[in-house]
C-alpha cells in the first residue's frame, strides 16, 4: 500500500477500556436495541470482524478518523492489501471510496490556486495530502499553512511536508478552526469535512465567518458537504431508484448502515442542502463559485470567493 506514514502510534486506541471491554459495552446497547438494520447475529458478527484490525479498533474507540486514518483511507489504491474482509470492505465498498475520490478532486481544484506567492492553508490539515501532495516546480515562492486543534496532526503533517522537501514552505498551528485569528492573509482555504462534525447552523456560521476573514479579498474557499440522503430502499421502496447514484448494492447499504449507525453511532453525519449551504456561505460574506458534484452526482465541493 501506498502509504507515506511511518509512526504507526498514531493508530494506537485512546487510554481508557480496553476494545474488549468497549465491544462488550456496545454488544449489550445492540442486544437491547429496539430494531437495526441487520438481524442481531450478523451485527454482532460485524462487531467482532471490527475488533481484527487496526483501523476497525480505532474506529471503535473513536467513532470518527484522525489524520493518519484519513490519510490511510485517501492514499489506498484499489488492489491493494488489507488486513481483514471488513477492512477490504470499508476501502472498496462502503462510501469512505467516495470520500478518497473527493478527496482527489479537492486536488485538482487546489492544483489551479499554486501560483507565485500564494498562501495556502488547509483547516483541519491532518496529514496535509490535500497541499503537500502539489506540484510546486513552477513557482519559487509559496506558503502552506498547516492548521489542526490535533497536536498528532500537526506533527504528521509536518513529517509529511518534510519528505515532500517542502516543510521550508509551511507554517503549522495547534489551533481551533473557530479560533483562527488569521485576518486577510490566506489566498485559499481547503477544509474537507469539518462543517460535516458540526450540526449546529450558529456554529457552522461561526466557523464559515472565521474562513472568510481569514482570506484576502479574491481569496478562494474550498469545502464540502454532506447532502440528505433518500431513506433506504427497504423502508420507501417507492424511491429506491434514487440510490443508483451512490453506486451502492442494497447489501452494502445495509453494512454501512449498520457499521456506522448501529455500531458505531458516528459522530460527523450532518446532513445539509446545497440551498442551506449557499446561505450560510452568503451570511459569511461569501460568493458561491461553483458547486460541483462526483460523477454519480453526490459528493459536492463548494469554491466560495471572499470579494471584499
Amino acid at each position: 500500500m501506498g502509504i507515506m506514514i511511518s509512526h504507526h502510534t498514531r493508530t494506537r486506541v485512546p487510554d481508557g477500556p480496553s476494545t474488549a471491554q468497549l465491544a462488550a459495552e456496545v454488544e449489550g446497547r445492540l442486544r437491547q436495541a429496539d430494531k437495526l438494520v441487520l438481524p442481531l447475529e450478523q451485527t454482532l458478527d460485524l462487531l467482532a470482524q471490527l475488533q481484527e484490525f487496526e483501523l476497525g479498533r480505532f474506529l471503535l474507540h473513536n467513532r470518527g478518523l484522525n489524520g493518519y486514518w484519513t490519510s490511510y483511507i485517501f492514499q489506498y489504491s484499489p488492489g491493494d492489501a488489507t488486513s481483514s474482509p471488513v477492512e477490504h470492505w470499508l476501502l472498496n465498498n462502503s462510501l469512505l471510496r467516495g470520500g478518497r475520490e473527493r478527496f482527489h478532486r479537492f486536488k485538482a481544484q487546489v492544483a489551479e490556486c499554486v501560483t507565485e506567492a500564494a498562501v495556502l492553508a488547509s483547516i483541519p490539515c491532518g496529514a496535509m495530502d490535500d497541499l503537500v501532495q502539489q506540484d510546486y516546480r513552477s513557482v519559487e515562492r509559496f506558503t502552506l499553512v498547516g492548521v489542526d486543534v490535533d497536536a498528532e496532526s500537526i506533527e504528521l503533517a509536518r513529517e509529511n511536508a518534510a519528505k515532500h522537501g517542502i516543510v521550508q514552505h509551511c507554517e503549522f498551528l495547534v489551533r481551533d478552526a473557530w479560533q483562527l485569528d488569521l485576518d486577510g492573509e490566506l489566498d485559499l482555504v481547503v477544509s474537507n469535512g469539518l462543517n460535516m462534525y458540526e450540526s449546529d447552523p450558529r456554529r457552522l456560521a461561526a466557523l464559515y465567518r472565521n474562513f472568510s476573514r481569514a482570506l484576502r479579498p479574491g481569496g478562494q474557499l474550498l469545502l464540502s458537504f454532506l447532502p440528505p440522503p433518500p431513506p433506504p430502499p427497504w423502508e420507501a421502496p417507492d424511491r429506491a431508484g434514487e440510490w443508483d447514484r451512490y453506486g451502492v448494492t442494497e447489501e452494502d447499504l445495509r453494512n454501512e448502515l449498520s457499521l456506522f449507525g448501529d455500531i458505531l453511532q458516528v459522530r460527523y453525519l450532518n446532513f445539509a442542502t446545497e440551498a442551506e449551504v449557499r446561505a450560510q456561505l452568503a451570511e459569511a460574506g461569501l460568493t458561491v463559485r461553483s458547486v460541483t458534484y462526483s460523477s454519480t452526482g453526490v459528493m459536492p465541493i463548494v469554491s466560495a470567493v471572499r470579494l471584499s
